[in-house]
């Protein structure tokens, strides 16, 4: 009756080892850290996107602001040199030379905001787009998380119920039998006892000898394998 007991005892402390290792490995198996990190990759993304962006803006204001410039320097210059104030040749020559590098630099400014909408262009778009998928896996994260809680609380559960069978157990098996119980659990990872079937050792699968094989027909006797050291017993088909 005793080693039965100890058996079912095994039998909740499997069970329990079971449950513990689902809970731990359930962040990993949910995919929530999986999808953290995505988040997490994206966000940084569209941040340094949004950053450039930005930067570009700016720069493009720039360039709009030093052409606005380039035109203004060079109505001033026409408008000096055919109001009449300016009437030195060579300080002429001097301003028209001015005007002609004036319209080269405008040239390049133009060339170089064009340039830059269209790379801005570009990145409004690739930004749109990363907050698009930045927002689908957050949407992701949180169903994850949400399945990932429910799972949780159902294996808290069980963990709970099956504690509370194991003291209940306890309760019902001598002390002497917990004891050495607990010692070959400990060595067996959790198999402390092994059933005996087809007259195989079910923890190392090696013949029971004779000698021992009549031992086991008694409930509480402590008969150990002569291979691995595990408690042997024989339960009811």
């Amino acid at each position: 009756m005793q080693l039965k007991l100890l058996w079912d005892l095994q039998e909740i402390d499997l069970a329990i080892r079971a449950v513990k290792q689902k809970i731990e490995e359930a962040p990993g198996l949910s995919g929530v850290e999986e999808a953290k990190e995505e988040l997490k990759q994206l966000e940084e993304e569209c941040l340094a996107r949004a950053e450039k962006l930005k930067e570009d803006r700016r720069t493009l204001k720039n360039l709009e602001m030093r052409t606005q410039k380039i035109v203004d320097d060079r109505k001033n210059y026409y408008e000096k040199m055919y109001d009449g104030t300016v009437t030195s040749v060579k300080e002429l020559e001097q301003m028209q030379r001015k005007m002609e590098l004036l319209a080269e630099e405008k040239q390049g400014t133009e060339d170089e905001i064009l340039t830059l909408m269209e790379s801005i262009e570009e990145q409004e778009a690739l930004l749109d787009n990363c907050e698009r998928e930045r927002e689908r896996v957050r949407q992701d994260l949180q169903e994850k998380e949400a399945v990932f809680e429910e799972d949780l609380y159902r294996l808290k559960g069980e963990l709970a119920i099956l504690e509370e069978n194991r003291e209940r157990a306890l309760e019902k098996i001598e002390k002497k039998y917990i004891a050495r119980y607990n010692l070959l659990a400990e060595k067996y990872q959790g198999q402390a006892l092994a059933e005996v079937a087809d007259e195989l050792c079910g923890g190392c699968r090696v013949f029971i000898s004779s000698a021992l094989r009549g031992h086991l027909y008694n409930p509480d006797a402590m008969v150990y394998c002569e291979n691995c050291g595990r408690l042997l017993i024989k339960l009811d088909s």
